[in-house]
């Protein structure tokens, strides 16, 4: 897996839209991203609904092997200093298909809490909405930033 940020913004959104069934695109998002050897959407989490405590989070992982702990911990600190440092959020909230497991599996290694579910949200599955605060991230064990 190649960590590969905001490049390929739009290209990357409509693959995680696809993948989440949801037909339109938000009308004002941030999409970071990573591939593989052959520049392949591995993971890509889409940045919606921005406001002054919360940025929603748009988790979709390709079903391709797991990507590997030194570039996880790239995209994971990638993500969450652009949230949390950059835009000054107070949480973020994870928001995933049921059926992902993978992904449900990957938010909570990151620290991620399940808050609650929405049933039904999607034609064939349910909801799942995770929350991660600020004060979470920068005392995990993966945190490359500074603390203070």
């Amino acid at each position: 897996m190649k960590f590969i940020g905001f490049d390929r913004e739009d290209e990357a959104e409509e693959w995680a839209r696809k993948r989440l069934q949801i037909d339109a695109p938000p009308s004002l998002f941030r999409c970071l991203s990573a591939v593989d050897e052959k520049n392949k959407f591995m993971c890509v989490v889409v940045m919606t609904n921005f406001s002054p405590r919360n940025i929603d989070l748009n988790i979709v992982i390709s079903d391709k092997r797991a990507p590997r702990p030194k570039e996880t911990v790239s995209m994971f600190n990638e993500i969450f200093g652009y949230a949390f440092d950059k835009l000054g959020a107070a949480r973020v909230t994870g928001l995933l298909r049921g059926s992902n497991v993978d992904c449900r599996r990957a938010i909570k290694h990151f620290g991620f809490k399940l808050e609650g579910i929405m049933r039904n949200s999607f034609k064939d599955d349910d909801l799942h909405i995770y929350g991660f605060l600020a004060e979470e991230y920068h005392n995990h064990k993966w945190f490359r930033g500074h603390h203070g």
